[in-house]
């Protein structure tokens, strides 16, 4: 009896167009002589649509597209995920047409439901929208009176296991319909879960995913698809990260699919292809085929450069270095050797004359009740760079072009507060707004692997603005954030959810080192006293809870790949 799995491409917010890939999916299945076709949860609205769950007609146009799915359970059945509404109450939930009509799955107050309803988890994002439902009873469809199908729809397959314990016999299928976004190192242990369950039931586990990008507003997602087939424990088949596919599992003869046997990609692989995934398919829904990057020579607009490079094609991407008297020889060089390597469009334009002229202009004019005179220097004049080189040149530069124009900033910029309100936070997307700096090296050590792309000189010297004297690269001066030890120190505050109290008590009982993962003579070397390490912290943490969140919530939409990115994904209060 053959089972096909449709990681499908779901389009967010789009019932009519998800109805139409799963109609086509429906032929190939049949095609294929299939007896159960299998699509993933809410795969005609997709997960986030905000509040469009709330819109009746948004709601019943899913309905309505959910009946004329069970319309073509003719000689196939079909298992997809879907809106469901009962005396009011909407619900995230699984259906099983067969014959042209729902089967009864679910028994919630003394009624028989064609549904399968999911607990939501209380105070996730899904229970605003979604209720928890109190289940009597549920019901397992059978596929051609043979093969009974345990079903499952959790948060986070917390109810797989109990669906296959409670499945008498081993040849039935347990199948879970998710939309699960990618998150580094997520994957490897759902795929363990799965294993484990399957091995301890003899059992088979169907995991259903979806693929596509979904875009919350402040953050994008994308699903990762890498939908699962196990048998005893073992692993048959994988569908591929991110992209469309279709497995086909036939539980009277299953065998391994060699094709799935490629190299798992490690984890910095998987970031980069999923990143330029997002932005592939952010910009096309954008309607947005080129953009223009501020390439300072640094390490960050250099990654940049060639995950758009890669998204839009070298020919689309714009690379423009506006220097200053701060900006050294070494990362003019390096900005000109990176749009060599990319192939790209590369411009030098100067900022120092506009700069000059505010900075003149300002001087001579005072408001009519108060004389001060307006002196544009130190900390004033350095953001007047960064915002003339992003709200004024690379905005106009991308208007004539008819281009969008990037954020470059990274989480532990974003972190902290180290960047510039309406400057270098300005932009389409932020691409590497959910990689802490060390990551982003990393990710460029990952793109140079077989030639080098992003130049030498990016990656070693020190990271700088270059915005005075005091960021003179060449003279070893840069950022005053030491990456190897405040990414780890600030992921621990913020991905981790402690507090300052937490990271004093450890630097005070010295297990700071091991709860961070550092080496003591590292640390030992950053600091003279433990009391310049406390205000060290003291500071940090003053600007990650103040003047830093009011920049977080204007920046763009974050490309997200942890657990927990800044935005949607991380709820913050300003205390």
């Amino acid at each position: 009896m053959k089972i096909v799995i449709a990681q499908m491409p779901v389009a967010q917010g789009n019932p009519e167009k998800n109805f139409q890939t799963i109609s086509s999916i429906v032929e190939k299945a049949k095609s294929e002589a299939a007896s159960l076709v299998v699509f993933p949860e809410l795969c005609l609205s997709s997960t986030l649509v905000g509040d469009a769950f709330f819109r009746k007609s948004f709601v019943d146009e899913c309905l309505d597209k959910g009946r004329a799915i069970a319309s073509l359970a003719s000689g196939i059945d079909i298992l997809f995920g879907n809106i469901a509404k009962e005396n009011n109450e909407l619900y995230n939930a699984a259906y099983y047409a067969s014959q042209g009509c729902f089967l009864k799955l679910s028994k919630q107050k003394g009624k028989e439901l064609s549904f399968l309803p999911k607990n939501i988890l209380k105070g996730s994002r899904a229970s605003r929208y979604f209720s928890s439902p109190c289940l009597e009873n549920i019901y397992y469809p059978e596929i051609q009176g043979k093969l009974k199908v345990g079903i499952s729809i959790s948060e986070n397959l917390d109810d797989l296991e109990q669906v296959a314990s409670s499945l008498s016999d081993k040849k039935n299928v347990v199948i879970h319909l998710a939309s699960d976004f990618y998150e580094i190192g997520k994957h490897k242990e759902l795929s363990r879960k799965c294993k484990c369950i399957s091995e301890k039931f003899e059992t088979s586990v169907l995991y259903i995913n979806a693929s596509g990008v979904l875009n919350e507003g402040k953050n994008v997602y994308a699903l990762e698809g890498c939908s699962l087939v196990f048998k005893n424990g073992k692993i048959l088949d994988k569908a591929p990260f991110l992209k469309e596919a279709l497995l086909i599992f036939d539980s009277e003869n299953a065998a391994i699919n060699p094709e799935f046997l490629e190299k798992e990609k490690s984890e910095i692989e998987q970031i980069h292809q999923a990143l330029v995934y997002m932005l592939k398919k952010s910009l096309e829904r954008f309607r947005i085929n080129r953009v223009v990057i501020g390439a300072s020579g640094g390490i960050d607009s250099a990654v940049s450069a060639v995950l758009y490079a890669e998204a839009l094609g070298k020919d689309n991407v714009y690379l423009v270095n506006m220097p200053t008297r701060f900006n050294s020889q070494t990362t003019r060089n390096a900005a000109k050797d990176l749009a060599k390597n990319l192939g790209c469009p590369y411009m030098v334009f100067p900022i120092s004359e506009i700069l000059d002229s505010v900075k003149s202009s300002l001087s001579k004019t005072t408001f009519d009740s108060d004389s001060k005179e307006l002196l544009v220097k130190g900390i004033h004049y350095e953001n007047l760079q960064a915002r003339t080189r992003s709200g004024a040149a690379l905005a106009t530069i991308a208007s004539v072009l008819n281009a969008a124009f990037t954020c470059n900033g990274n989480k532990t910029e974003a972190m902290v507060g180290y960047c510039t309100l309406y400057g270098d936070t300005s932009g389409v997307l932020c691409a590497l707004g959910d990689l802490w700096k060390t990551q982003v090296y990393a990710l460029a050590k990952e793109i140079n692997k077989e030639k080098e792309i992003i130049p030498k000189a990016s990656i070693e010297i020190p990271a700088s603005a270059e915005l005075s004297e005091a960021q003179n690269v060449d003279e070893g001066k840069g950022d005053p954030i030491i990456y190897p030890y405040h990414d780890k120190l600030f992921a621990y505050w913020m991905e981790n959810n402690k507090s300052l109290l937490d990271s004093e008590k450890a630097l005070e009982n010295g297990t700071l080192c091991e709860i961070l993962g550092l080496k003591k003579d590292f640390f030992d070397s950053l600091f003279e006293t433990p009391k310049e390490a406390l205000e060290d912290m003291r500071k940090w943490w003053s600007r990650y809870m103040g003047i830093a969140l009011a920049k977080r919530i204007q920046m763009p939409p974050i490309l997200s790949v942890s657990k927990k990115a800044f935005g949607n994904s991380c709820i913050e209060a300003q205390m």
